[in-house]
């Protein structure tokens, strides 16, 4: 059989295939929510058991496969955390597939953390992206304490807590807003670490009054993107917020 030749196709034409591959995407109606029942923050005992719970909704029209993915951002030495999926229980660094039909609901999906005597806080990200549509994806952050941390009355990065990043996440070209709140008129800053602990950018800013803010704030331009921990420091108060830079 005689072999067929071609033209091989130009950039223009890969780029308009790509186009069209995302336009069939959206227009073929994928779409996800993805929430958590119960608290993301958690205090327990030495020793103890955390235990985060959340629900995966297909909103789109049609059947998907969702892709899940577990990473610690901030660990605690000799703690350790399982993920599972309808069953399924792997480490942190493994994927797990899940299909749903058009409009349906998982709430199979978990994050445990086993604690042991050391103190510490553990931030752990659980992460879901659709293979249908791979622009829709979300993250929740699981935050578990044990000791020192309730002590030292740290606030953190919930909504309810008042330190917010939007959008979340952050693309490196255009920031996101920084929004939280301060009880007086103070000084504050901002000091971003890795998953590593490692501070990578700090950011300090002039007085504020009291109250609600809202402050940009621009990753540097060499920031690789990944998940990292940004720590507020306002006066007396503090809050730390998970975001991921993309």
């Amino acid at each position: 059989m005689r072999a067929r030749l071609g033209r091989a196709p130009s950039a223009a034409g890969l780029m308009v295939a790509a186009l069209l591959v995302a336009i069939t995407g959206r227009a073929a109606g994928y779409g996800l929510e993805f929430t958590w029942r119960g608290d993301t923050v958690q205090h327990v005992a030495p020793s103890e058991v955390a235990e985060f719970h959340f629900t995966l909704t297909n909103t789109g029209a049609t059947a998907d496969v969702f892709r899940f993915g577990c990473s610690v951002a901030l660990a605690v030495p000799g703690w350790a955390v399982v993920y599972c999926v309808r069953g399924v229980c792997v480490e942190p660094g493994a994927m797990i597939y899940d299909t749903l039909e058009a409009g349906g609901t998982d709430t199979t999906a978990k994050v445990t953390v086993y604690t042991n005597a050391t103190e510490g806080e553990e931030v752990v990200f659980l992460h879901v992206r659709s293979t249908g549509d791979t622009t829709l994806a979300e993250s929740v952050a699981t935050h578990t304490i044990v000791g020192a941390a309730i002590e030292e009355g740290v606030h953190l990065g919930a909504p309810a807590a008042g330190l917010r990043v939007v959008p979340n996440p952050v693309c490196r070209q255009t920031g996101a807003l920084v929004m939280f709140s301060t009880s007086e008129r103070t000084s504050f800053g901002f000091a971003l670490h890795d998953a590593t602990g490692r501070l990578v950018q700090t950011v300090a800013c002039s007085a504020v009054h009291a109250g609600r803010q809202c402050v940009r704030w621009q990753p540097e331009r060499d920031l690789p993107g990944g998940v990292y921990l940004l720590r507020l420091s306002a006066g007396a108060e503090s809050a730390v917020a998970t975001l991921i830079v993309e």
